[in-house]
């Protein structure tokens, strides 16, 4: 829990730990929640009169540092959106009498972070915009440069200011996580019916060790993907982490005991998992890896 003071007078708002929290969480590692905690720390002292300034600091670093993090110059520059801007880039640059730095910007890295390789005409089809988040974030980024360039005028005075001031840039890199999200649920939810049939696929036609060991002859009757979640979406691939549930008929005896009635059979169920892929051009899934299945409540 985030709670900052100096001496004993000073606590952050309540509203404002909230956010803060709620954006550590989101956080790719603990050099950033550190990055977080510390400009939130910093900013809490009423008697310094740029504590709005070093929060703004840090900040804007977090955003930068976080960027690259999601958004290296290589991935994006594989991406055919950025790839078809290249041209005109050039010729800005030309025209401009500069050198052209194949260089991805602050903007291009939100897009890779929302949508990897995906193109803008692809996320309107499926209904989606993010270039108002693309926008809010890029505002506030600037917003929070003004503040780190101190000049007279640049400095926000006041408790309640200064938190509001805070919050706000807060909700911002909130809202730009929340088009990460939303981008990544929509394609799972393009690709969930594939990715059952795949499942399904992978478990039927070969019955994997740990389900044929069960009984005599063991039928998979339905696979159902509880959880699917997208851990790359990279230039021109997506992988997906699927867990989800096989139900399956157990069988032991041979036909002929079947045929005289001395077979038998129960259902049961059993957790897996798997790692699959799809590429952007078709968002078929496949299988990564063999499906893992967790038989152990068998032998419980």
């Amino acid at each position: 829990m985030f709670v900052f003071t100096r001496g004993t007078s000073h606590v952050l708002p309540s509203s404002t730990v909230a956010l803060a929290e709620t954006l550590s969480a989101k956080l790719p590692d603990d050099f950033s929640r550190k990055v977080l905690a510390g400009s939130l720390g910093a900013s809490w002292d009423s008697a310094n009169p740029i504590r709005a300034n070093l929060f703004a600091a840090g900040l804007r670093e977090l955003v930068t540092y976080v960027l690259h993090s999601l958004a290296p110059d290589e991935l994006v520059k594989a991406c055919g959106w950025y790839q078809d801007q290249r041209p005109r880039r050039e010729a800005d640059a030309k025209k401009r009498g500069a050198a052209y730095q194949d260089r991805p910007t602050r903007i291009d890295r939100m897009v890779y972070a929302t949508q990897g390789g995906l193109s803008d005409d692809f996320l309107e089809k499926i209904g989606l915009d993010v270039d108002a988040d693309h926008r809010t974030l890029r505002e506030m980024v600037d917003e929070l440069s003004k503040y780190t360039h101190m000049r007279p005028g640049s400095l926000v005075e006041g408790d309640q200011a200064v938190s509001a001031f805070m919050e706000a840039a807060i909700h911002a890199v909130l809202r730009f996580h929340k088009a990460i999200e939303t981008v990544r649920s929509a394609v799972i939810d393009l690709v969930t019916e594939d990715i059952n049939k795949e499942a399904d696929a992978k478990l039927t036609e070969t019955i994997v060790q740990e389900l044929d060991e069960l009984s005599t002859h063991t039928t998979v009757e339905e696979v159902v993907a509880d959880e699917i979640r997208v851990t790359v979406l990279g230039p021109r691939e997506i992988e997906f982490y699927v867990k989800g549930t096989v139900y399956v008929q157990l069988n032991y005896g041979s036909s002929s005991d079947f045929r005289r009635g001395d077979g038998a059979s129960m259902s049961d169920k059993y957790p897996f998992s798997v790692r699959m892929g799809a590429a952007m051009s078709d968002f078929i899934p496949y299988a990564l890896e063999a499906v893992s299945v967790d038989n152990s409540s068998f032998y419980e």
